[in-house]
Order: structure tokens, then C-alpha cells, then sequence
């Protein structure tokens, strides 16, 4: 009877241990709790923000997949957490893992108004030898226009930078004739680099300087249409401006005030001319989100 009693006591506990070794390999890998390192973004068409989603689980939490998803996939795409500004409007992001979820609302403009409060103009003389067009060309000039956290002289700072590249009369070399400066369309004939005139931006295939006009602060992009319209009054100019990037992204506003002048034709000036040009330290600019071209 004894032999008995102990042999059905250890079937019992036999039965218990694995009964517990099952249970335990048997748990769900399950999402407790998700939760996202923000809840809102604000972003630039063109413009990508990076979310970061935290899980906690029960079971192995390596095998727990996370999904997202976009309320508006016209306004904002998302890869695996990757946000993508496409137009203007607003999107909810969603992570989703089992049962759980977190959302974060994107918001994305298509304009930009920049804080600009000083200004400098360089001049470089008959730079594209436009005069050999029917002796009717053009002088080329590079106006600076920041906010008050960048430093002209060396182009480095915090802030907000536009650099327009213009075309005034070759009787011009100290200022700019008041009127509208139109963005060209077509640089392929120097005819077209005529007075009042803006030269959009792209970068020099050979030397991969970005010349033309440039916007850098919460972007970094060439200006590819648009306008400027200038008057002054004794040595006060207003310069209001108007312009587009690839993307569409509207950059306006004005200034007014001075302009500090630089005569970048000089022998003192040719290799500080230069340097600028290549805009290298403007990558040190304020840039809050990541940007990617498409």
C-alpha cells in the first residue's frame, strides 16, 4: 500500500513540473503597452522625422512585430517609423502592435517665413560674359539676407540664410536698381542672364558649388521660381520676396533696412569670393529634422 501511495505522489509531482514547464513555454509573446517619443510633429514638405516606438510585453518581446500606418497617405508616408512630409495637411501616425497602439499627429507646411533682419550685397562683375551678346549684358551680383543668429562675414551660425543671385544693368556696381527680378527659367543660353533677372539655384556640376539662389535654415534647398521686388528710399531698402522650391514650399516675407557692400572683383576679395560661394560652413545652419531629397 505504502509503494503505492509513493508511486502515485511522484506521478503527481512528475505531472505538476511539467505541467509548469509547458505553461511556461507555452506564454504568449504579447504587447503590454506601446508608446511613441512624440505626439506631435511639425514638418516642411520634403521633410522627414524619425519616430521611435517603446513596447512593453509580456513573453519574448523579440517576437512581437510593430505595424504602422498613415491616416493620410497624400500628406505624410511613413517605413517603419521613418515620416515622410509629402503635402500640405495633417496625418495621424500609428504604431500598432497586437491589441495596442500610440499615434502621433503630423502637421506639414508648405511655406516658410523667415526672420531675416540683415542683409549683405557682393558684387562680381560681368561674371557669365554676358556683355558679348549684343553688348547688352549684365552685371551679377549675391545678396545675403539672414536672421540675427548668422554671421555674414564668415556664413556660420544659427538661423535662417537666403542667398539670391541677381542681374543688373553693367552701368550697376554699388547697389540694387529698384524693380522686379524674375527667376529664370532656362540657363542654358547666356542671353537669358539679362538685367532684373534671378538665376535659381543649382549646383555646379564640375565644382559642385551651389550658386543661384538658396534657402537654408529648416531646409536646405535650391529656390527654383519665384520673384524679388526692390525700392528705396536714401539707403533703406525694401526687398520683398517670393519663392518656391522643388517640393513647392512657399518662402516669403521681406526686409528692410541697409545693405552692406562687398566688391568681390577686387584682388583682396577674389579668394574670400570664392569661399563664400562653396557656402560649406552653411551646413553648420540650424537644421531641427532631418532632410532628405526625393
Amino acid at each position: 500500500m505504502k509503494k503505492i501511495i509513493k508511486l502515485s505522489l511522484f506521478i503527481s509531482l512528475f505531472a505538476l513540473v511539467l505541467f509548469a514547464s509547458c505553461s511556461k513555454n507555452d506564454a504568449v509573446d504579447v504587447a503590454t503597452a506601446i508608446t511613441l517619443n512624440k505626439s506631435t510633429s511639425y514638418l516642411i514638405i520634403g521633410q522627414t522625422d524619425s519616430l521611435l516606438a517603446t513596447l512593453t510585453a509580456s513573453g519574448n518581446i523579440q517576437n512581437i512585430s510593430q505595424t504602422w500606418s498613415t491616416s493620410n497617405s497624400a500628406v505624410a508616408s511613413v517605413v517603419n517609423g521613418v515620416v515622410t512630409a509629402l503635402t500640405a495637411g495633417t496625418s495621424t501616425i500609428t504604431v500598432t502592435s497586437g491589441t495596442k497602439s500610440a499615434s502621433c499627429l503630423v502637421t506639414v507646411d508648405d511655406k516658410i517665413l523667415p526672420s531675416i533682419t540683415q542683409g549683405q550685397l557682393w558684387y562680381y562683375g560681368n561674371a557669365y560674359g554676358t556683355d558679348t551678346i549684343n553688348h547688352a549684358g549684365s552685371n551679377n551680383f549675391i545678396l545675403y539676407m539672414a536672421s540675427s543668429g548668422i554671421n555674414l562675414n564668415t556664413l556660420t551660425g544659427v538661423g535662417e540664410l537666403l542667398v539670391i543671385e541677381l542681374n543688373t544693368p553693367l552701368t550697376v556696381t554699388d547697389s540694387i536698381p529698384t524693380g522686379t527680378y524674375d527667376m529664370m527659367t532656362d540657363l542654358t543660353k547666356l542671353i537669358n542672364f539679362k538685367p532684373f533677372t534671378l538665376v535659381p539655384g543649382y549646383n555646379d556640376p564640375n565644382t559642385n558649388y551651389p550658386w543661384g539662389c538658396w534657402y537654408f535654415g529648416n531646409i536646405t534647398d535650391p529656390v527654383s521660381s519665384g520673384n524679388i521686388v526692390v525700392s528705396k528710399v536714401n539707403a533703406i531698402y525694401t526687398i520683398n520676396y517670393e519663392f518656391y522650391d522643388d517640393y513647392g514650399v512657399k518662402i516669403s516675407g521681406n526686409y528692410m533696412g541697409t545693405l552692406s557692400y562687398v566688391d568681390g572683383t577686387l584682388p583682396s576679395s577674389v579668394k574670400a569670393a570664392k569661399a563664400r560661394l562653396h557656402l560649406k560652413s552653411v551646413s553648420h545652419l540650424n537644421k531641427t529634422m532631418k532632410f532628405k531629397r526625393i
